[in-house]
């Protein structure tokens, strides 16, 4: 762990937690750009804001991507926590356009791993160093061999976030882009 975190919205979070969300467009490149770090949630992400995004998902995802999205009760208790850790390697490359929010800078996001227990975490702006303390409360898990959670797979082994990429593909092949903001 590198130490880093960086904190999104909580309907973002969902995103990238089930591997439908890999890039994360930022303002600056961080130092180093390239290992491992957490992901916490705004404190201030509402159930307003989540019942936006369960909409735009409604019209955009095929329903059985839909269907597999988290309700608001499941996932209220991430605000204010550090949820997951990730790989990411930035570069100035330009990402998906549905994900393009007009910066410079592109974080791929990969092999994301849930905490079975989010921890609270206070967040900030851009790539920021994580606490000590929480530092070490990684590590011990780490040690423990922490349990992650992987993306949603059905039982005929296709993935959730494949079908979920296929069709924002499709959307932005089609210029239907519909971009979450």
């Amino acid at each position: 762990m590198t130490g880093l975190a960086f904190t999104t919205r909580l309907p973002l979070a969902v995103m990238i937690a089930m591997g439908i969300k890999q890039w994360e467009n930022r303002s600056a490149m961080p130092m180093p750009s390239k290992g491992v770090c957490g992901i916490t949630v705004s404190k201030s992400s509402s159930a307003a804001e989540y019942a936006n995004f369960i909409g735009w998902a409604n019209r955009v995802f095929p329903a059985e991507a839909f269907v597999a999205l988290p309700p608001w009760e499941q996932v209220s208790g991430w605000r204010g926590k550090l949820i997951a850790v990730c790989d990411y390697e930035a570069s100035y490359t330009h990402g998906p356009p549905i994900w393009n929010e007009g910066y410079p800078v592109w974080w791929h996001l990969t092999n994301v791993r849930l905490l079975k227990e989010p921890i609270p975490c206070r967040g900030n702006v851009g790539m920021w160093e994580l606490p000590d303390s929480l530092l070490q409360t990684l590590s011990a898990l780490e040690n423990q061999n922490m349990n992650y959670l992987a993306p949603a797979i059905y039982e005929d082994g296709t993935r959730l976030d494949c079908i979920v990429k296929t069709t924002l593909d499709k959307i932005a092949a089609e210029s239907k882009l519909l971009q979450y903001q």
